[in-house]
């Protein structure tokens, strides 16, 4: 796909990974805005990396287009608590210190870990 990206646009073989991949990564992004209980509503531009499990997940864990992750639980439709942190073992703390770690919230941990590699290096323990 790449190749064929390189013929199109003719650039090197080193522009045409870096422009894939950043074009890519943009396709991915996407604004949201989350309307949080009491405090200022939570706006970002950035991709779901994360989410518990079942028909209406609630819990969701993003990473923003500036590598920041935002973490969401929500009680109802209508407001939710979320805040952004500049890693991810901060957003796991406040997980932790807010609700414990649940099974919604280690499912949406879990799933970060498979699509971010700065969660998985925070949750994943390695041994050598």
């Amino acid at each position: 796909m790449i190749n064929k990206f390189r013929r199109q646009t003719g650039l090197s073989a080193r522009e045409s990974r870096a422009t894939f991949r950043a074009n890519s990564k943009l396709q991915y992004m996407e604004n949201f805005s989350i309307e949080r209980a009491g405090i200022a509503n939570l706006d970002f531009t950035g991709e779901l990396i994360g989410q518990s499990s079942g028909p209406t997940p609630r819990i969701k864990i993003y990473r923003t287009k500036a590598n920041k992750y935002v973490g969401e639980m929500s009680a109802n439709l209508k407001m939710a608590q979320a805040q952004h942190f500049d890693n991810p073992t901060v957003l796991i703390n406040w997980f932790k210190n807010t609700a414990g770690i649940t099974g919604e919230i280690q499912d949406a941990i879990e799933d970060a870990a498979k699509n971010d590699e700065a969660f998985k290096a925070a949750w994943n323990e390695h041994v050598d």
